[in-house]
């Protein structure tokens, strides 16, 4: 029986491993994107790189929406992998796709409408107001077109063509960079490429991931004219807490960068460098995470029940062990990497002091955030987007009193560490939370059967 057990455990590691690999590519691809999309702004002109600067908490906002749908359609895919239905993906993804069509027209003649109070919000000059607003109005026209290749990228991760999704990602980041370098740099557009690479990028990933589909199982148009009604409860249970969390983590950014500003312009500029560093090195936590929710959701699909708990276990150990090298890793190399993010000296040593102070807290925040990305996945979103609410909000309240008590700006970084600590009672509570999803289930296929 122990012999079993280990080779159960064994393989769920692969499983997990073989799904996490891929996904990680994808979400560093996005990740580098990003920076490199900023870079090129850059070189455009400071007006370039002040309009996208002033519309980020809109593209936070966005973002937020995107995710839901996302995540949604990755949860329900993958349960449609274990029950072996493999055709209802196509009905689920119309459906989603449908209800964005809503959500997203509604955000975005909204956004259209009250851009020129937003730029007023935001304290845009008059010399760049028309620019912004224009800005605005056609990212917010580009945006509706997102969600088309995250429902087949998600589609694919879900039921485990997870290589497949990130070719996809490839694809539209490098469209979407070639385009803002076409236009922008080359055409002189300037920050007008960004909507336009936006848009292209979201036909030729469609087009792209819808012909990823067909080369699958998945593959069934007869099932886009259908409609789903568990779509919009899933949308509920699992989309709208993923997204929440995503806009309570923005508006913790906005606040720390308000605590932190009263030391000066060189803390918070190491400081955010810092935090962009630390967003790269926590990304293999949330994969981890999502990769393991795969795994449960395809097992509860195929009501392998008993599996699940096993599943989470294998998926938190693979994540202590690997931040606990993180973290030393962080401690032993914070100096030079520190230096490599600025050539400033007041700078480098915020960076620094950050990284130092923070270091080996990831060995617990790392696992922190497998287990909330489980908990998000698995039907435990509200109660993860309580657990971030109470976390982030510890770190700004206990942050804001005793950071000028504990030294200033480096007080304020081991109130974070401390906090990441405090945060390993969260694995626990992720175990127990898919226990139950185990229990239920497990009582009701006898139930079912009789």
């Amino acid at each position: 029986m122990i012999l079993f057990t280990r080779r159960e455990g064994a393989e769920t590691r692969r499983t997990i491993t073989a799904l996490a690999l891929p996904i990680f590519a994808a979400e560093a691809v996005n990740f580098l994107a990003q920076l490199i999309v900023v870079a090129l702004l850059g070189h455009m002109g400071n007006d370039a790189i002040y309009v996208r600067s002033v519309y980020q908490p809109i593209a936070l906002l966005m973002l937020a929406l995107t995710v839901a749908f996302s995540v949604t359609n990755q949860v329900a895919t993958a349960v449609s992998k274990g029950a072996g239905r493999p055709r209802d993906v196509m009905t689920h993804v119309a459906s989603l796709a449908r209800i964005w069509i809503v959500c997203a027209t509604a955000v975005c003649v909204v956004l259209v409408v009250v851009a020129p109070w937003l730029a007023d919000l935001f304290g845009v000059g008059p010399d760049l107001h028309d620019e912004f607003v224009n800005f605005l109005r056609w990212i917010s026209l580009a945006g509706l077109l997102a969600v088309g290749p995250e429902l087949c990228a998600s589609s694919l991760r879900g039921y485990g063509h997870a290589r497949r999704a990130t070719v996809l990602v490839v694809c539209t980041a490098v469209v979407q960079i070639g385009t803002v370098a076409g236009l922008g740099l080359g055409a002189g557009s300037g920050v007008e490429a960004v909507p336009v690479a936006q848009t292209f990028s979201a036909v030729i990933g469609t087009v792209a991931g819808l012909a990823m589909l067909r080369g699958t199982a998945l593959w069934h148009p007869p099932g886009l004219r259908l409609w789903r009604p568990d779509a919009l409860r899933g949308l509920r249970c699992i989309g709208v807490p993923v997204g929440a969390s995503l806009l309570v983590i923005s508006g913790y950014n906005f606040a720390v960068l308000g605590l932190i500003g009263r030391y000066g312009h060189e803390v918070v500029a190491g400081f955010s460098a810092a935090l962009t560093l630390q967003n790269l090195v926590l990304l293999p936590g949330t994969v981890i995470g999502t990769a393991t929710a795969i795994v449960i959701n395809q097992q509860r699909g195929a009501n392998e029940w008993g599996r699940m708990v096993e599943s989470v276990r294998r998926g938190l150990e693979m994540s202590a062990g690997l931040y606990a090298l993180v973290a030393v890793a962080v401690w032993a190399l914070a100096s030079p990497v520190a230096h490599l993010l600025s050539s400033d000296s007041q700078v480098s040593a915020s960076a620094q002091s950050y990284l130092g102070a923070v270091a080996f807290s990831f060995f617990f925040q790392g696992p922190v955030l497998t287990a909330l990305t489980v908990m998000e996945q698995t039907g435990g979103g509200l109660r993860a987007l309580v657990l971030n609410t109470v976390y982030f909000g510890l770190i700004v309240v206990a942050g804001g009193l005793l950071a000028p008590t504990l030294g200033g700006a480096r007080g304020f970084y081991e109130v974070v560490a401390w906090s990441n600590v405090i945060g390993v009672v969260v694995p626990v509570l992720v175990v127990r939370h898919v226990r139950q999803v185990s229990q239920s289930g497990l009582t009701r296929v006898p139930a079912a059967s009789g």
